[in-house]
């Protein structure tokens, strides 16, 4: 018989983990994170809540956060070396992946290769995604705008 620990409940040693996991649970309530960005010119009009964020002081597996765009709001055209996810959580839009569109809504989820140029347009509702990343921390994520380069 195989007695699993709370470290490693599977039994399985993962060698594409590049820090060690977080030995600290903890929840929070996404509408007590505050949105940040719609400023920029660059980025378009999206904001965005960051849930899930490593620093220094406290390594994390992945990020985790929701994107969200008023009424025909924008994420112009990007890219960046980690690949990502999206998952739809309200309203709709157009995430469109290397030049092929692929529409978003409740449920849908999507997956942007690493140094996928992508881009979204909301629909007449606006739209909301989580987004996440297998990175250690939001602020290692790179972000190269195709109107910045041209």
């Amino acid at each position: 018989m195989t007695t699993l620990t709370a470290h490693d409940p599977f039994g399985i040693v993962a060698d594409n983990i590049s820090t060690e996991p977080s030995s600290t649970a903890f929840s929070l309530d996404a509408a007590n994170v505050p949105l940040e960005g719609g400023t920029d010119p660059t980025f378009g009009t999206v904001r965005w809540r960051t849930l899930i964020n490593g620093n220094s002081d406290s390594p994390k597996e992945f990020v985790l956060g929701i994107a969200e765009f008023e009424p025909h709001g924008t994420l112009l055209p990007h890219r960046h070396d980690a690949a990502e996810f999206y998952f739809g959580l309200e309203g709709s839009g157009i995430v469109t992946i290397d030049g092929t569109p692929h529409e978003m809504r409740p449920g849908v989820a999507l997956y942007v290769p690493a140094d996928a140029e992508h881009d979204t347009v909301a629909g007449p509702d606006g739209l909301r995604f989580s987004y996440g990343f297998a990175e250690a921390s939001f602020a290692d994520i790179l972000y190269r705008f195709s109107a910045a380069n041209s």
